[in-house]
């Protein structure tokens, strides 16, 4: 089976940004990009088509908001929530929201 290709929304990638922002001014650049890197790791682990298929469809409201058929990949550390859907052979990242506001 092939890998899924990877799309990020343009608006996941000001999110990353105002996250990297935050952590910077608590901490610093080196760890803020640290933090990045890490993020978008996650994200590309759903080019497996296994890990991406084994998802099934959110049932907040939140991801819906994103897309009707989203799904979610919680981040290692809990704190996020990656919104994405499935279109043909490409995973459209649609966004990235923090776990405390999903509903």
């Amino acid at each position: 089976m092939e890998n899924y290709n990877i799309i990020v929304h343009e608006r996941v990638y000001k999110t990353i940004e105002q996250i990297q922002d935050y952590i910077v001014s608590l901490n610093t650049y080196e760890a803020a990009e640290s933090y990045s890197v890490k993020l978008f790791a996650e994200i590309q682990t759903l080019s497996n088509p296994i890990l991406a298929n084994a998802i099934q469809y959110s049932q907040w409201q939140t991801a819906k908001n994103l897309h009707p058929q989203a799904k979610r990949l919680i981040t290692k550390n809990r704190k996020w929530n990656i919104i994405f859907h499935i279109q043909g052979k490409y995973v459209i990242i649609d966004g990235i929201i923090p776990t405390s506001l999903m509903k």
